[in-house]
């Protein structure tokens, strides 16, 4: 779950605290094992213990419930992971308990604001000797992505579990098969978007089966802030030629700037504004932004790349043509391109940690 950058702690020593939540409920129902007495040791002709282990016979049938019923909630949009949230999701798989894992960035809706992220666990109740392991399960996951215990807590008139982390905050809760864990970096935060996946799941409503992630639209000018490495200066108009802005389908508006790096005119910037009509969220934006700097780099392949808090896509000129990094802020598409590869990468790198 950055489920956010980080990978959850558990994906070394799952199969431990799995192992560790079963002995302790069984021990505590105080299961017996075979037919005999609880206390009376296995036996056979070679001495106590040795005989074949016994079977204990549990599972627990769990609804399936489809992630939309969950991925839901009044002013949120459930937005693409970064590729190490997924494979950070993707680790809980290795166990037997969980069929599959899907992670997503929560956006508010109304400001574009990141808020949080949120994991989905689908567990195998098959799995899971009774209720109670499955409840211990569900707290030990809590507890670990988040300050090592869960408390229980109610929101919005539900039973469920909190965690407060090293500079986040963790819910979880079951809602059948799904065990749903929310993060968030502000405790509000992730208040609000628990509460109201929960008045969306009692109102049984549907969310949006693929990502959303917002674009909120912003002026060009709110790209080009402050970065200590590099200054963002404009194109001067009586310059000639002036550097013509590159095209971009469905733009509506391209401004450039020069990045000056040590006195001297290391790159060229632009910021485009988007016609949301044309791209409706950042998902379908993907592709052309991936065109976009195969182009500028003479046709040169692209690579999506994680950088910071964003996914760039980077293409590489060959020798005497220019590299491209393109990537996304808001509503805006920014491209940075020159003709060297290290130097556009460190003023991405420089952007990028500006406008975080």
């Amino acid at each position: 779950m950055t489920i956010h950058a980080d990978p959850p702690p558990l994906s070394g020593g799952r199969r431990r605290l799995t192992a560790l939540l079963l002995s302790g409920a069984l021990f505590a129902a105080g299961c017996t094992i075979g037919d005999g007495p609880r206390d009376a040791p296995a036996e056979d002709e070679q001495g106590p213990n040795r005989g074949a282990l016994p079977t204990l016979v549990g599972g627990i049938e769990l609804t399936p419930v489809e992630p939309v019923r969950v991925l839901v909630g009044d002013g949120l949009a459930f937005g693409q992971p970064l590729p190490s949230e997924q494979v950070a999701a993707d680790a809980f798989t290795e166990d037997p308990e969980v069929t599959s894992a899907i992670a997503r960035r929560v956006y508010s809706t109304q400001d574009g604001r990141l808020m949080g992220d949120v994991l989905l666990l689908t567990l195998d109740g098959a799995q899971f000797f009774d209720q109670g392991v499955l409840d211990a399960f569900a707290r030990g996951v809590v507890a670990a992505l988040g300050g090592g215990r869960a408390d229980d807590a109610t929101l919005a008139g539900r039973s469920v579990l909190s965690s407060q982390g090293a500079g986040s905050t963790i819910f979880g809760f079951l809602e059948g098969n799904l065990l749903v864990i929310v993060r968030g970096a502000a405790s509000e935060d992730a208040v609000v978007i628990v509460e109201r996946q929960l008045a969306a799941i009692a109102a049984g409503l549907i969310g949006a089966p693929d990502p959303v992630t917002p674009l909120v639209p912003l002026p060009p000018d709110a790209a080009f802030v402050a970065v200590p490495t590099v200054s963002f200066q404009p194109i001067p108009p009586e310059e000639k030629p002036p550097p013509e802005p590159p095209g971009l389908s469905g733009s509506t508006e391209a401004q450039g700037r020069y990045g000056v790096v040590a006195g001297e005119r290391r790159t060229i910037v632009w910021a485009y504004t988007l016609d949301p009509a044309a791209y409706p969220s950042a998902e379908a934006l993907e592709p052309v932004m991936a065109a976009l700097a195969s182009a500028r780099a003479g046709g040169a392949p692209t690579e999506a790349v994680e950088v910071i808090d964003r996914v760039v896509q980077r293409a590489t000129g060959a020798v005497d043509l220019p590299s491209a990094r393109v990537f996304r802020h808001q509503g805006l598409v920014l491209l940075v391109e020159g003709k060297d590869p290290a130097q556009v990468d460190a003023v991405v790198s420089a952007w990028i940690t500006a406008l975080s």
